[in-house]
Formats: structure tokens, sequence, C-alpha cells
């Protein structure tokens, strides 16, 4: 270890940077946000690729600003979030869209 990974160690310490977690099985996490429209036939895909998923409906305050349409939120497992981006993807066919807040 050289001179200048001994002073990146160092202040990452100092600052509290810790290393990437690995995912976590028991967190679950947005895998997309996705018009309503489609969302239950996306988490069925979902499920039937063996992502376990679930669908929420996302009402909005003024649905207007950030959207034209009614939208929903897929969830899924923090170690599945990977693959079941990959699947929505395919099944929309560009990567699926998160919600700023």
């Amino acid at each position: 270890m050289g001179l200048r990974d001994s002073v990146k160690v160092a202040t990452d310490w100092l600052l509290g940077r810790d290393e990437p977690k690995p995912p976590d099985p028991d967190k679950t996490v947005e895998a997309g946000w996705v018009p309503q429209w489609q969302s239950q036939m996306i988490c069925d895909l979902l499920n039937a690729e063996g992502v376990p998923a679930v669908v929420t409906d996302d009402y909005g305050l003024n649905p207007m600003m950030t959207t034209r349409e009614p939208m929903a939120r897929i969830f899924v497992t923090e170690d599945r979030k990977a693959e079941a981006e990959e699947i929505i993807g395919d099944f929309l066919g560009h990567p699926p869209r998160h919600r700023g807040l």
C-alpha cells in the first residue's frame, strides 16, 4: 500500500465513508416508476420470472407536474433490484424511470 492509498484510507475513515454494503435481501427498494396501466403486467412478469415484486399506485398531490398519466411504483428486494430493472427494461424497451422526490 502506497502513501496515496494510505491517505485515501485515512481520509475515508475521518469523513465516515464506508465501503459499499452488499445488497440486503430484507430491504425493499423501488425497481421502477411506470405507467399505472402497465404496472400489474410488469409485476406479474417479475413474479413469473422468480423475482418477488409488489406494485403500488403512486398518488401525488399534482400528477400533472411530473407526468401526464397515473403512475405506479414497483418494489422488489434490494438483492434482486438489478435483475428486476433488467426485466422491466426489456418489457418497456428502455430503462425504467425512478420517481424523484
